[in-house]
């Protein structure tokens, strides 16, 4: 297992439990962009215990200053990464610009809602995304999509 597919299923593990999390955490994995950038600035970090958490106050934070920061994404990645951090249920940041996301992209911040507010079972009961997408409730798995 590579390190981006073992900090994927640490993530999973933490954000099991809590669909807003479990949704966070699986749109930037799915996404694909956001993970190895957060680990490479730090905003991803491994406790004592082994648990992978990422600091959402500071990605939050960083996202109010999209693009004047360490962090770097199109403008398109810098509005999942956002909704990612809406989900989580403890930020607000604006979604005014959701709509410039390409369709794949708008499909997974469907997806991502629908499973914060009723779970990863319910989401897929949508049929938003294409098979290859879906993760079971166990957790996320990576399948990058281009920003």
């Amino acid at each position: 297992m590579n390190d981006i597919n073992a900090l994927c299923a640490r993530l999973g593990e933490r954000a099991a439990g809590s669909w807003q999390e479990e949704a966070a955490v699986w749109l930037l994995v799915t996404h694909g962009h956001w993970l190895p950038e957060l680990q490479r600035t730090h905003l991803i970090y491994t406790d004592a215990d082994g648990e992978s958490h990422i600091s959402w106050w500071n990605v939050a934070a960083a996202c109010l200053n999209a693009g004047d920061g360490q962090l770097a994404g199109t403008a398109e990645a810098w509005q999942v990464l956002r909704l990612a951090c809406v989900l989580t249920g403890s930020h607000v940041l604006s979604l005014a610009y959701l709509y410039t996301l390409d369709e794949q992209n708008k499909r997974l911040a469907l997806h991502a809602m629908a499973w914060a507010a009723g779970g990863h079972e319910w989401a897929a009961g949508l049929g938003l995304l294409p098979p290859a997408c879906d993760v079971g409730a166990n957790g996320p798995a990576p399948h990058p999509v281009t920003d």
